[in-house]
């Protein structure tokens, strides 16, 4: 087929580590990870060592990000005790929404008092989505605010059938509520644990076939708006510890996953467009990229890790995976920064 051009993918859901845990990953390491897997612009996660709960830390970030290559924004992140700074953060133009934990994850950030939750959602009054690590219960609970303050919610990772119905149901109802859906969930089930071992833990763990089959027809009938990589790079070390970390490296990986999805006929190219850079764009307001974009051919296939990988992480847990579509070219704001593979 030979190069096809595309524009330059945008995950919304990324975590590059800095600062505070920069033996996983930073700014340049993630940057050259996303640019290696399509993506042109990211958004970074807030639930660092100095969590992104205050302008300060914000701008601390953005001062270390100048190193990145690729074009970054950041999601504001809270513990229910910043409310006072949602003012500025959502005025501000480099963060694109706000992050809630509310099931265990990474970090010490979790808020389990409705009262509290109740409160964000009252404080955060923003068009700028509302972004939730939720699962079950607390989906509903948050679709229940979202329509009782007329707010934006992005439920990040959803990963179980029943979950797919909220949103679907929540979508009939004309609510402005949206979803993601990670690679790993997509493509892992829960018996890959056994195979993977630590190298498959994440929140949400990995679920059933029923689970993962719903997460697709979602995807098709159009209930999932995006994929998100939720890029979670830890080290070997940390995943092989007594307490294994949760998360996996999917910057590099989401694209070509995706590309098998096409060549095994599930969804098409046009699917992955509305995926990775229609949606996105419109769901978070992603500013636009002028003369960028990324060529590759979709017919082309290859072998996840073949030459290594651009996360300091240096793993995934789709090593070794023929999948389609490897990034040749890359071109940001009219300058060449990926030239046949190789980032210049």
């Amino acid at each position: 087929m030979g190069l096809k051009k595309f524009p330059g993918f945008i995950d919304v859901h990324v975590h590059l580590r800095e600062p505070g845990a920069t033996q996983k990953e930073d700014f340049l390491t993630g940057s050259k990870a996303a640019i290696t897997g399509g993506f042109t612009f990211i958004i970074d996660m807030p639930n660092n060592p100095i969590p992104t709960f205050s302008l300060e830390a914000l701008e601390e970030k953005i001062k270390l990000s100048k190193r990145a290559i690729c074009d970054i924004g950041f999601h504001f992140g809270t513990n229910g005790k910043n409310l006072n700074s949602f003012n500025d953060a959502y005025l501000h133009p480099r963060i694109f929404g706000l992050k809630v934990y509310l099931n265990h994850t990474t970090g010490d950030f979790l808020i389990d008092d409705r009262q509290v939750l109740e409160q964000i959602f009252v404080s955060w009054e923003s068009e700028k989505p509302i972004l939730v690590h939720a699962e079950g219960k607390k989906i509903e609970e948050c679709i229940t605010l979202a329509k009782k303050y007329n707010r934006k919610l992005h439920v990040c990772h959803i990963s179980q059938k029943e979950e797919v119905k909220m949103i679907r149901k929540a979508k009939k109802e004309k609510l402005k509520v949206t979803a993601g859906v990670t690679p790993h969930h997509l493509f892992l089930i829960d018996s890959d644990v056994k195979k993977l071992g630590p190298f498959a833990m994440m929140k949400l763990p990995l679920g059933t076939k029923k689970n993962q089959d719903a997460l697709w027809q979602g995807i098709l009938d159009g209930t999932i708006d995006l994929v998100e990589s939720d890029h979670a790079p830890h080290t070997r070390q940390e995943k092989l510890a007594n307490k294994p970390a949760f998360g996996v490296p999917g910057l590099e990986t989401t694209l070509g996953l995706l590309f098998k999805a096409v060549h095994d006929k599930k969804i098409t190219e046009k699917d992955i467009i509305r995926l990775l850079f229609d949606n996105p764009k419109r769901i978070f307001n992603i500013p636009e990229q002028k003369n960028t974009y990324i060529e590759f051919d979709p017919e082309k296939s290859y072998q996840i890790g073949e030459n290594g990988y651009q996360t300091r992480s240096g793993w995934s847990p789709f090593d070794k995976w023929q999948v389609y579509g490897k990034v040749e070219n890359v071109i940001l704001h009219g300058k060449k920064i990926m030239n046949r593979g190789k980032i210049l």
